[in-house]
């Protein structure tokens, strides 16, 4: 099995190496190096002036994105600005462009972005190229968090559960697999963001910034900024969005059906498919099952698979408590399996772990998303059907076998997609014209 995570003695040799004082919330800043990001502070332009920037809207492993006036239209766009080490081969603009190039009547076109503008610029840690894209709002994962009880009133949470499946159908009719499709990825829109006005911009949305400081008290520049900026707050939280759009983001580690080789994944432990885990082939598939944890996340209140500490062996283990025991071939190359299971395949109990995954299978889970715990009490109106047909979808979804995973095109019309979420997503854009 492969290593997804770096061990303690790794951890602690990075830490002795630092060149930079870190901080929370805030990128790696030993990415400020030759090949990593390119300094950024308020200010900055691009090609000519046009482009400055004003804002954070967040960063990644590899690339930072930035909120920046657009100056020759007068509005506000987001600009992705890739670490220089994967801009020579990064293929994330060509998708777009080809997503977006289709003429096509299929539902879910709408909800991937557009590709503004793109070029490259020269910094000291090397060559970037930058992509331009309409300025979004918060992901599905911070529009909860900003809500007490996580969750989604319950038409939204349908409505959202169809555009996504919607977009991914789309993306997978074009032979793309998305590859990272976890919630900080799934962008809510903002309609008042692009036309914000300069003068505006702070007054609604704090600029707040840290100093980058090296470990030997040298200077940081050239490489890295003289300080660092927090992403903006959006404050979208989940009981008060009105009728939500979303955007399917960071296409910067998908891949076409075409590609000659399958990809790493760079997806959150909890959301990656098992066949990754045991290092075998990447299909269109991974995004079904990513897909599947994501909805029970966006349907319900917590995470469908949880661990405290990322352990590698614990979500595997998490994963068989839900789903059952995987295949022959998985099951043998477990090396750690006898930490959590019996040779005969029984849970062990009283496990001497920091944490210990909980046997609680797929049944159980459906009843603990926050939705009620009874009959009498929950709003998935289970005498009616649908909490049995989101079960029977994501039990499908999350089938062990990539193969034996339904399609995209087949969850169009399964019967929870039909249902309930597609007549979610109808009345919304019925409440949307009647506006």
């Amino acid at each position: 099995m492969k290593l997804l995570w770096s061990s303690a003695a790794d951890n602690t040799s990075r830490q002795s190496e630092a060149v930079y004082i870190p901080e929370v919330d805030l990128e790696d800043f030993e990415s400020y190096t030759v090949g990593g990001y390119h300094p950024i502070v308020i200010g900055d332009t691009f090609q000519n002036g046009r482009y400055e920037i004003a804002h954070k809207l967040g960063f990644g492993g590899y690339s930072t994105i930035w909120l920046t006036r657009d100056n020759a239209f007068n509005r506000h766009v987001s600009l992705k600005v890739l670490v220089a080490s994967e801009s020579s081969q990064n293929s994330e603009a060509k998708i777009l462009r080809q997503l977006r190039s289709v003429d096509t009547l299929h539902p879910g076109q709408q909800f991937i972005p557009h590709l503004l503008d793109e070029f490259s610029i020269e910094g000291p840690n090397g060559r970037h190229i930058c992509l331009v894209q309409e300025a979004a709002g918060c992901s599905i994962a911070a529009s909860k968090e900003d809500f007490a009880n996580l969750m989604f009133p319950t038409e939204t949470a349908r409505s959202i559960a169809a555009q996504l499946i919607m977009g991914v159908a789309y993306l997978h009719s074009q032979g793309i697999c998305h590859g990272d499709l976890h919630l900080r990825n799934i962008l809510f829109r903002n309609p008042h963001l692009g036309d914000l006005r300069p003068d505006m911009l702070y007054q609604s949305y704090r600029l707040d910034q840290a100093p980058i400081i090296r470990v030997d008290g040298a200077a940081v520049e050239p490489h890295a900024p003289p300080y660092a900026i927090y992403p903006m707050h959006m404050n979208m939280p989940a009981d008060k969005l009105i009728d939500p759009i979303i955007t399917i983001s960071d296409y910067g580690t998908s891949f076409m059906l075409a590609a000659e080789r399958s990809p790493e994944l760079h997806t959150p432990p909890l959301f990656l498919p098992p066949e990754d885990f045991f290092q075998e082939p990447i299909t269109l598939a991974a995004d079904i099952w990513t897909l599947g944890v994501g909805l029970y996340e966006i349907l319900g209140e917590r995470c469908l698979f949880e661990t405290f500490n990322g352990d590698q062996d614990d979500i595997i283990a998490d994963i068989i408590s839900t789903l059952g025991r995987p295949p022959a071939r998985w099951w043998d190359k477990w090396k750690n399996r006898k930490e959590f299971f019996t040779p005969d395949g029984s849970w062990i109990h009283g496990l001497e772990r920091i944490y210990t995954p909980v046997f609680r299978p797929l049944h159980q889970r459906m009843w603990d998303m926050g939705r009620g715990t009874t009959p009498e009490t929950c709003e998935w109106d289970v005498e009616g059907g649908e909490m049995q047909a989101l079960e029977k979808l994501l039990r499908e979804m999350l089938a062990f076998e990539p193969s034996e995973r339904p399609t995209a095109e087949q969850l169009m019309g399964s019967e929870y997609m039909v249902r309930w979420a597609i007549p979610a997503w109808e009345q919304q854009l019925e409440r949307n014209k009647a506006a």
